[in-house]
């Protein structure tokens, strides 16, 4: 389920970073330049999402886990960088697709990276009891079967036994 809530996070991210980058390029930035550019406004949208829906904080002080928060970013950044420019220049690749197919390849590693090094493999509490609430609500309004067995067939569809009340002659 974190996973999940985290793809989530990971997608709203992925708007942000996507329409930051084609911003940046509309105003001629250079495409390695707008894609950091774009990463940091990302990660920034991220951090918060992901103490919101995704992860609860409290493993390390606040200090111990925005540095290493940082190092998980770094990394991040580093594989982005080097993944558009990879496609942009050897690949020859438009920048704006080559920005669409680094992002999710990159969302691996801040997903496990976030999760082992950085926060709680837990979900939030708020989160949890929305969840909760979610599945209590789906399964009470889940319809029930109105087929109803047959007088002579048993609640699981099994023939009766026989009705010793009726005499034979």
């Amino acid at each position: 389920m974190q996973f999940f809530l985290y793809l989530i996070v990971g997608g709203l991210s992925f708007v942000v970073d996507i329409g930051v980058f084609v911003g940046l390029r509309e105003a001629a930035i250079p495409v390695i330049t707008a894609s950091v550019m774009s990463f940091i406004a990302a990660t920034i949208a991220n951090y918060q999402l992901s103490l919101l829906l995704a992860f609860e904080r409290g493993r390390f002080r606040r200090h111990i886990e925005l540095m290493r928060f940082l190092m998980v970013v770094l990394v991040g950044l580093g594989l982005n960088t080097a993944l558009v420019w990879c496609f942009v220049y050897p690949c020859a690749m438009d920048p704006t697709v080559a920005k669409i197919v680094a992002v999710p390849i990159v969302l691996a590693w801040n997903y496990l990276g976030r999760q082992m090094l950085v926060f709680k493999d837990r979900i939030p509490v708020p989160v949890q009891a929305w969840l909760r609430r979610a599945a209590t609500f789906c399964s009470a309004a889940r319809p029930r079967s109105r087929i109803k067995a047959h007088p002579a067939q048993a609640p699981m569809g099994r023939p009766s036994a026989p009705d010793r009340s009726v005499r034979r002659p």
